[in-house]
C-alpha cells in the first residue's frame, strides 16, 4: 500500500499544511488529500463532504494524517479511532510514514487522554457501562462546548433518559450523578460512583475511603476522585440505570 509515489504525496502535504495536521485517505492506490476541519491544529477531522467525494472514486481502505513536529507512532486517540473504524492509519511527521493496522486495542478507564467526541466524560461513562455491567449505551452526535450555548438541547438529561436512567434520591455503585461543571447553560458532566473505587475489567492501586467516583475532566486524563463537598455542589441529579433498579 505504501508506495514511493504515495509516500512522497502524503509527506508532500503534511509539509504543506504545517503546522497544522494535514488528513486524507488512500483510494485505488492512490493517496486523496483532505480538508482538515478541527479548529485545533493539533488535532484532525477530515471534512465529511471530503469522504463522500473520496467514496465514490473507490473504497477507502485507509485513513492518513501528520504529526507535525512529533512521530509516526499513533497517539492514544489514533488508536481507539483507528479501531472504530477498523481500517489501517498512516502517520506522517513530515518526513518518515508509517501504516498501523488496528489491534483491538481499547484504552483504559483510568487515565486515558482527553480527545472531544472520541475520548470524553460521555465516552468514559460508555465504556464503563459495557465493560463493568454489559449494558450498551449509544452514541450521540455533540459538538465541543455544547453546554455553553443556552439554545442547545440539555444533551446529557436528554440522552441519559432515552438510555433508559432514571432519577433517584439514594446512592449506590454505578449510579451517575449528573453535573453542572464550569461556565454551563446545561447539565454538563457526569460521574460514576464507584465506591470503593475497584473495577472489575482493569487493574486499580488500592485507594482509601468507600465515597470515590470515576470521571473524565475536560482537557485531562481520567481518574478516581472522592465524592466530597465540592462536588456535592456541584450534583444536579444522580440516576440509575433501569437494569440496576
Amino acid at each position: 500500500m505504501l508506495t514511493k509515489t504515495i509516500k512522497a504525496a502524503i509527506i508532500a502535504h503534511a509539509n504543506t499544511e504545517y503546522p497544522r495536521e494535514a488528513c486524507g485517505v488512500i483510494v485505488n492506490g492512490e493517496y486523496i488529500p483532505c480538508t482538515n476541519i478541527s479548529p485545533d491544529d493539533t488535532q484532525f477531522e477530515i471534512d465529511p463532504m471530503d469522504i463522500v467525494g473520496a467514496s465514490k472514486e473507490g473504497e477507502i481502505v485507509a485513513y492518513v494524517h501528520s504529526h507535525p513536529d512529533g512521530n509516526t507512532k499513533p497517539s492514544m486517540p489514533d488508536r481507539v479511532q483507528m479501531n472504530l473504524h477498523g481500517l489501517p492509519w498512516i502517520i506522517t511527521n513530515g518526513t518518515d510514514v508509517e501504516l498501523h493496522e488496528p489491534d483491538g486495542y481499547q484504552a483504559p478507564l483510568l487515565g486515558r487522554e482527553y480527545h472531544h467526541g472520541v475520548m470524553d466524560c460521555y465516552t468514559l461513562i460508555q465504556d464503563y457501562y459495557q465493560r463493568e455491567l454489559g449494558i450498551t449505551l449509544s452514541n450521540y452526535e455533540r459538538t465541543d462546548a455544547w453546554w455553553e450555548d443556552k439554545d442547545s438541547k440539555p444533551l446529557y438529561l436528554d440522552g441519559f433518559k432515552r438510555e433508559g436512567f432514571v432519577e433517584v434520591d439514594t446512592i449506590q455503585k454505578h449510579d451517575l450523578i449528573l453535573c453542572r461543571l464550569g461556565r454551563t447553560e446545561h447539565v454538563n458532566h457526569a460521574l460514576v460512583f464507584i465506591g470503593d473505587g475497584t473495577l472489575k475489567s482493569e487493574r486499580t492501586d488500592d485507594v482509601i475511603g468507600n465515597d470515590l467516583v470515576l470521571h473524565h475532566p475536560y482537557g485531562r486524563e481520567s481518574l478516581r476522585e472522592i465524592y466530597g463537598e465540592q462536588w456535592q455542589r456541584r450534583a444536579a441529579i444522580i440516576i440509575r440505570h433501569k437494569s440496576l433498579m
